[in-house]
C-alpha cells in the first residue's frame, strides 16, 4: 500500500486541473457512435485495428529508438536471435548458434526457405550487410560490435568475431528496440541519410501503405515460414492471424477510448488511468495492465547549460518527491511503483545501489546545491508533449515542484515526432521526459554510454569503462557485481534520474483473441472472432 505523502491534496488538485484539459474522458456507452458523431466505419472481417497515441519518425528501425516504431516495425523485420520469456536469447532467422570456447566467436547457421517480402530469398550477404549497419547506426550496435569482423562462410553461416569475449552480446542481438534486424542487401545498399527507402523484411506481416499522421497498413505476408516450437515470448511459432493491421494515429486520448468502445479500433493503448475503472466495465472490452510497462525518466541536457555541472543535477534530484509525481501521472498508486534500481524488481539485475539517493524531497539540500552549482535565475527549459499522457504529467509535476526551489523554467509543448526531433539539438532544452523498457542487459541503457551520443550526450570515461567491463564479463554473478557498480556511479554522477516504474494501460475489444503482452504489444497470433 503506497502511503499518501503531505502534499497529496494539492497533488489531487492538479490531477483534476489535468483531467479538465481533456487527458480523459468520461464516455460510457458501449455501443456510442465514433469520435466524430457518426457510427464506426464497417470493418472488414478479418482485419485488426490498433490505436496508437502517436506515428512513428520511421518504421526503419535502425535509425530510431520510439517504441512506437517498435510496436508496428517488429511485425515486419526479424531478427536472427529473438527473446524467450525469460528474456533468454533463442533462434528466429537463425538455426542454430554456436560460441567458441574462448568467447569471441559466434557462428549463426541460417534456416533454410526463408523469404523476403519481395519475394528474395534469405542469404548471409543479406545478414552480414544488415549486421554491419546495425554496427554502424544503432547505438546498441556500435558497442555491442565494437571492432568485430562480421563475415559469411558458405552459404548458409554468419561468423562473428569480436576482439574480446562477451556475455552480452546475444541478448543485445536479441533486444528488439533499435534491433539488428536482416533486411535485403539491396534496399540497405539504397538506403540514405534519412533510412531506408522501402521497409522489407521476413517478417508475418509486410507493409503495403503508410498515410502520414493517419495510418500505417500492414498485410499478411502468404510466404511466411514460422518456427515449429511454440510461441514462446517473441519466439516460437509466430502466424498472421488477420489479413491486414491498421496502425491508426490517434493522438487525442479521449478519441482512442470513445473509439475503442464504440468498435472503430479493436485495440487501442496509453489510455488514460482515470478511463480505467470505465474501461473495465464495459462488457464489450477487454482490459490489458502491464506491471512494469516502462520506467519514466527526466534526462538532463549535460552537453550545455545548468545541467552540464553535476551540482545542478544533483540538486534537481534532491528536491524531487517522486510520490507527488506519480501520483500526478496516474491518480491510483495501483498504477506504479516507487524503485530507484535501472532495472526491474522482476529481473535477476535488480540491486539496492544507490537507494539511499532515490526521492530525496529535500528542497533546503537542492537550494544550497543549485548555489553551488553557480544558478543565477536563468531560464530552464523543459520540452515536453501532450501525446504520451504520462510524459506531460510528469514534466508539469517536475516543474512545479523545481519552482518551489527557484528555478524559472521555460515550458515548451510540442507533438511527440517534434519533441523528438528538437532533443537531438542541445540548443533547445535543457530537461525532457520519456520512458524506458524492459533491457535484457544494463548496457543497453541508452543515455548511459557516451558512444551511442544519445540526446542528454553523457561523457564519463569511469562510466564507459564500467559498460566495457560489464560486457566482457561472462559469469552473471561477476556482471552483477559490475552493475552494483554502475549503478552507484549513476546515482551518484545522475545523468538522468529515474522518477518511477509505470504500469500501462491498454485495452481491446473482447472478440480479439491471443493477445499476449510481451515487451510491448505484438499482434502476430491474434484473431478476431
Amino acid at each position: 500500500m503506497v502511503r499518501k505523502p503531505v502534499g497529496y491534496l494539492l497533488t489531487m488538485l492538479l490531477i483534476v486541473s489535468l483531467s479538465l484539459l481533456g487527458c480523459s474522458t468520461s464516455s460510457t456507452n458501449s455501443t456510442a457512435p465514433g469520435p466524430n458523431n457518426e457510427a464506426a466505419a464497417p470493418k472488414e472481417k478479418n482485419e485488426l485495428r490498433v490505436a496508437l497515441s502517436v506515428s512513428p519518425p520511421s518504421i526503419d528501425l535502425v535509425k530510431t529508438s520510439t517504441t512506437v516504431a517498435l510496436q508496428v516495425g517488429w511485425h515486419i523485420f526479424e531478427p536472427l536471435v529473438t527473446l524467450d520469456k525469460d528474456y533468454k536469447p533463442i533462434p528466429m532467422l537463425a538455426k542454430s548458434y554456436e560460441v567458441s570456447q574462448d568467447g569471441k566467436e559466434i557462428t549463426f547457421t541460417l534456416r533454410e526457405g526463408i523469404t523476403f517480402h519481395n519475394g528474395k530469398a534469405l542469404g548471409v550477404e543479406d545478414v552480414v550487410t544488415s549486421l554491419l549497419r546495425w554496427k554502424e547506426l544503432s547505438p546498441n550496435g556500435k558497442t555491442a560490435l565494437a571492432n568485430a569482423t562480421v563475415t559469411a562462410k558458405d552459404n548458409d553461416k554468419v561468423i562473428i568475431k569480436l576482439e574480446k569475449p562477451s556475455g552480452t552480446l546475444l541478448t543485445s542481438l536479441a533486444f528488439p528496440q533499435q534491433g539488428a534486424v536482416i533486411m535485403p542487401k539491396e534496399v540497405i545498399d539504397a538506403a540514405t541519410e534519412q533510412g531506408v527507402k522501402e521497409y522489407i523484411g521476413t517478417g508475418p506481416f509486410k507493409f503495403v501503405e503508410w498515410k502520414q499522421d493517419q495510418y500505417i497498413h500492414l498485410e499478411k505476408f502468404s510466404d511466411y515460414k514460422p518456427l515449429s516450437e511454440h510461441a514462446n515470448g517473441l519466439g516460437g511459432k509466430k502466424e498472421a492471424k488477420v489479413d491486414h493491421i491498421y496502425f491508426h494515429t490517434v493522438p487525442d486520448a479521449a478519441t482512442r477510448v470513445a473509439g475503442l468502445q464504440s468498435g472503430e479500433y479493436d485495440f487501442a493503448d496509453e489510455l488514460p488511468f482515470d478511463n480505467y475503472d470505465q474501461l473495465k466495465s464495459d462488457p464489450n472490452l477487454v482490459t490489458v495492465v502491464v506491471k512494469p510497462q516502462k520506467y519514466v525518466g527526466l534526462i538532463f541536457n549535460k552537453k550545455q547549460g545548468l545541467f552540464s555541472k553535476a551540482a545542478a543535477r544533483q540538486a534537481v534530484n534532491a528536491a524531487l518527491d517522486h510520490e507527488v509525481i506519480m501520483m500526478g501521472i496516474t491518480g491510483n498508486p495501483d498504477f506504479f511503483r516507487l524503485d530507484h534500481s535501472l532495472m526491474f524488481q522482476e529481473q535477476a539485475w535488480h540491486s539496492d545501489a544507490g537507494k539511499d539517493k532515490y526521492n530525496q524531497k529535500n528542497p533546503e539540500l537542492a537550494k544550497k546545491l543549485l548555489s553551488d552549482a553557480g544558478y543565477a535565475g536563468e531560464p530552464v527549459t523543459i520540452i515536453t508533449t501532450k501525446d504520451y499522457d504520462y510524459i506531460y504529467k510528469s514534466s508539469l509535476m517536475v516543474k512545479d515542484q523545481l519552482e518551489k526551489i527557484g528555478v524559472k523554467v521555460n515550458f515548451e509543448i510540442y507533438d511527440w515526432p517534434t519533441m523528438v526531433s528538437k532533443r537531438s539539438d542541445e540548443t533547445k532544452w535543457n530537461i525532457f521526459f520519456t520512458g524506458f523498457p524492459t533491457y535484457t542487459n544494463p548496457v543497453q541503457t541508452l543515455y548511459l554510454d557516451s558512444r551511442n551520443k544519445w540526446p542528454g550526450w553523457y561523457n564519463n570515461p569511469e562510466m564507459d569503462a564500467l559498460l566495457d567491463e560489464l560486457r566482457h564479463s561472462i559469469a552473471f554473478d561477476d556482471q552483477k557485481v559490475v552493475f552494483e557498480r554502475i549503478q552507484s556511479l549513476f546515482w551518484d554522477d545522475l545523468p538522468a534520474i529515474k522518477i518511477g516504474d509505470l504500469h500501462g494501460l491498454a485495452a481491446h475489444r473482447n472478440y480479439v483473441k491471443g493477445y499476449q503482452y510481451f515487451m510491448d504489444s505484438p499482434f502476430w497470433n491474434v484473431t478476431v472472432q
